[in-house]
């Protein structure tokens, strides 16, 4: 088999007594480039012994899984990168050449599902497959939604956003799910876990519990397109909607006039963010939902011409099959009656520091709030 540009990323705290050899197995693989060894703030020789096997180390002082795969997903050479655990003497690497192999077209993650004997995986079970049938139904039929160990093409997703705790592994795989990625299972074989306790099980239940709920209200399966004529206007009455549902892992489309002076006012998001993109108002015409589930929300300015354009988009995308929300106007006025509102608090920072890049007022608050399109056509 010839040499694959692939990274493996191990992320490990206190792993002294098996690093080396894990980092020896692993660079045995002719499919393996790199290996790159995240010591999450260790108190032994993890880094040290993880170097002289071979591996390159990386130094992350925020103890969590997240804070440690983030680390390492930046530090990769490649895009293509394989996550697994510190443990990896209870597995049969040989195995882990499969998933390498099943970088197909259109996929973004390979998951290793992998079986114990001794574990009925309850976690999996009664909180995670639930909670994606409810969420996300084309992850629900995954055997082993929540392996640590899997193979992700990182320039899909914004992987610096992925959360710091252990649902750090779901959070990667709902971001490619979101941004319209396959997500496939590869059998990587059976292994004994040592048995964990109630405690563990409980502690796991609540990250996860967490994280799942803020997905529901984050809506990221549902894409965002936004119709408008110029960078301010988006800037000024939607950015903060637009940059919220991108930073968590949304399709976000903003079809503007001045796309390229668009582009510019946005340029550190458009790095940063890979579901976030912006287009000329003209390639409107065919656009089709970029996403898995067909779930749209518009929203448009409030010129005539393009509130109409907004208007057949929705008719047009409705007899298509897709879901879609209610069109929501951004109004000219701040202070204009609006029946639609939503929290950006958490990217309040992020507004005011584009905003003043674009050299615009910041006028804004922690809310940002539309009209509903059906109603103003009604009114006129």
């Amino acid at each position: 088999m010839t040499r694959l540009p692939l990274s493996v990323v191990v992320p490990a705290r206190n792993e002294a007594e098996t690093i080396g050899s894990v980092v020896r197995n692993l660079l045995a693989m002719d499919w393996v480039s790199e290996v790159v060894v995240v010591d999450n703030n260790s108190d032994d020789e993890t880094a040290a012994l993880a170097e002289a096997a071979g591996a390159r180390s990386v130094f992350e002082a925020q103890p969590g899984m997240g804070h440690a795969v983030r680390a390492g997903l930046a530090a990769a050479t490649h895009d293509w990168v394989m996550k697994v655990d510190a443990d990896l003497e209870k597995f049969n690497v040989k195995l882990f050449s499969e998933m390498a192999a099943a970088r197909v077209e259109g996929v973004g993650l390979v998951k290793g599902d992998w079986t114990d004997p001794k574990d009925n995986m309850p976690m999996t079970r009664l909180l995670v497959k639930p909670g994606l049938r409810w969420l996300f139904q084309g992850l629900s039929t995954l055997r082993s939604p929540n392996t640590g160990i899997y193979l992700v093409n990182r320039s899909l997703i914004a992987h610096q956003e992925i959360v710091g705790d252990y649902a750090a592994d779901l959070d990667i795989m709902v971001r490619i799910y979101a941004a319209g990625a396959r997500v496939v299972e590869v059998d990587i074989g059976r292994i004994e876990h040592d048995m964990r306790n109630v405690g563990h099980y409980n502690k796991m239940a609540e990250t996860i519990m967490g994280f799942l709920l803020q997905c529901q209200s984050m809506r990221i399966t549902e894409e965002l397109v936004v119709l408008a004529r110029s960078a301010e206007e988006v800037l000024q009455s939607a950015f903060g909607l637009c940059a919220g549902r991108a930073k968590a892992g949304g399709v976000v489309t903003i079809f503007v006039e001045d796309a390229a002076t668009c582009m510019d006012a946005l340029g550190g998001c458009l790095e940063k963010w890979p579901t976030l993109r912006v287009l000329a108002l003209d390639r409107l015409e065919g656009f089709a939902p970029f996403g898995p589930e067909r779930h749209v929300q518009i929203l448009t300015s409030s010129a005539p011409a393009i509130k109409l354009l907004a208007d057949g988009l929705q008719s047009e995308l409705r007899k298509a099959g897709a879901r879609v929300e209610p069109t929501l106007v951004m109004p000219t006025d701040p202070d204009a009656p609006c029946d639609h509102g939503f929290d950006i608090s958490s990217v309040s920072d992020l507004k005011s520091a584009a905003l003043a890049h674009a050299g615009l007022l910041d006028t804004h608050k922690t809310r940002e709030c539309f009209q509903s399109l059906d109603i103003l056509l009604r009114e006129t």
